[in-house]
């Protein structure tokens, strides 16, 4: 992680601001992105949250975006993180799909308040599901999830997509982490409101 803080100091803000979809200020030499809901604060010397130090998992994922080479945003097709890799994805079902689908009633319920705080919005859904929304995770990757609740012959369903060209802004494990943390704040918020 401190390898990837010390390639700030070389970095030009303002350049990587236009590319990335960020604020550059000057007076602070910071450039500011939203992720998740939240802003994010990148200095020459580490990435900040509400003041303080962010948490690892998330300095990961904001320096990957920040130092990665993507420049244009495609959201559609839709693509599972399997589709980048080239095989499916256990991880994302185990620890992203499966959790929120045991919340997917709460969530359905009390999406329209909980969406806002996420930087997300209902969108149409690709499956017919319950409920389908769009997240803007990053300012150019967006992540798309769709919740069935339980019905007498089926489970209750989860899926979480990525935009067309994510892996161009983050590496696979920081999409998965990305998702991860998406799914951590969502559940958090749902425990809050």
């Amino acid at each position: 992680m401190e390898t990837l803080v010390k390639s700030l100091e070389h970095l030009s803000f303002p350049e990587t601001a236009a590319r990335i979809d960020a604020r550059y200020a000057t007076e602070d030499d910071a450039l500011f992105l939203g992720m998740l809901g939240q802003e994010y604060m990148v200095r020459r010397d580490g990435v900040f949250l509400h003041g303080q130090k962010a948490p690892e998992s998330h300095v990961s994922v904001v320096l990957d975006y920040v130092l990665s080479s993507g420049t244009g945003f495609a959201m559609t097709p839709w693509r599972a993180i399997g589709d980048f890799a080239g095989r499916p994805s256990a991880d994302i079902r185990k620890k992203v799909e499966a959790p929120l689908a045991g919340y997917a009633p709460e969530i359905i319920a009390r999406g329209l308040a909980l969406l806002p705080m996420l930087d997300a919005a209902t969108a149409p859904s690709i499956i017919g599901s319950d409920m389908a929304f769009n997240v803007r995770a990053l300012p150019k990757v967006y992540l798309h999830a769709e919740l069935l609740q339980e019905t007498q012959d089926f489970p209750a369903e989860a899926w979480v997509l990525f935009s067309n060209n994510a892996h161009e802004f983050a590496t696979l494990p920081n999409l998965q982490l990305l998702a991860e943390l998406f799914k951590d704040r969502l559940l958090s918020l749902l425990r809050i409101y």
